[in-house]
């Protein structure tokens, strides 16, 4: 399994590679291909359905379905970012120039 080989920025690679692929439409994965042919709007639906479930999950005891939970939040999550023509690196730039305004605020303090 892809998942379980390689290091965090392999797997998201992979991941990610997985998604775009899903996106063409002779992809053999049918699951990310039918949600890409149903666009944008059915991929935001799920993903807030999945959010739902994680913030359920979140007040029960069961620490696996939080973290199912969790990853088909990110999944989707991811499928959004890519079907708006985006990637994960898209967003860590934006994280990463808010912790440098953060960090220079702290500083003049």
């Amino acid at each position: 399994d892809f998942i379980l080989n390689g290091t965090v920025n392999e797997i998201l690679k992979k991941l990610e590679e997985k998604i775009e692929q899903g996106k063409r439409p002779d992809s053999p994965d049918n699951k990310i291909r039918h949600y890409f042919q149903k666009g944008t709007s059915q991929i935001a639906k799920k993903m807030g359905e999945e959010s739902v479930e994680l913030v359920i999950a979140s007040e029960q005891a069961s620490d696996e379905n939080f973290l199912e939970e969790a990853a088909d939040v990110f999944f989707y999550y991811l499928m959004a970012i890519h079907a708006r023509g985006f990637k994960l690196r898209d967003v860590l730039k934006i994280l990463k120039k808010r912790n440098k305004k953060k960090s220079k605020a702290k500083k003049k303090k």
